[in-house]
């Protein structure tokens, strides 16, 4: 195996750990939304015969809101993250693919 193809299987080996990344975060978006989703479901199924005040059932209900929003956010930053650490690998890769090329090219030229 040649220095290019090592840098290739490198970089595409942490490309898919960073897709994996994001994946993952999407997982924890995704269960974290239903989670609180139930939460709300089963605050109002089970309060609204208990509490006589739904005033207090709308609070809760609206704080479980801000927090789906909060996991939106949260994921949308560690995504965005994501996304510039590829970008930097994709960079990082094509720039050493370039030099390895410079350099094979020069080594070509003083060999004549």
């Amino acid at each position: 195996m040649d220095q290019q193809e090592a840098i290739k299987i490198d970089y595409l080996k942490k490309k898919r750990q960073f897709e994996e990344k994001e994946d993952d975060i999407l997982f924890q978006r995704d269960q974290g939304i239903r989670d609180l989703e139930e939460i709300a479901d089963r605050t109002h199924y089970y309060l609204k015969d208990y509490v006589p005040d739904q005033e207090f059932i709308i609070q809760a209900v609206h704080k479980l809101e801000r927090l789906k929003d909060e996991v939106y956010e949260a994921a949308q930053h560690d995504r965005k993250q994501i996304e510039q650490e590829i970008e930097e690998l994709d960079e990082t890769y094509y720039r050493e693919i370039r030099i390895l090329s410079d350099q094979e090219l020069a080594k070509k030229e003083s060999d004549f």
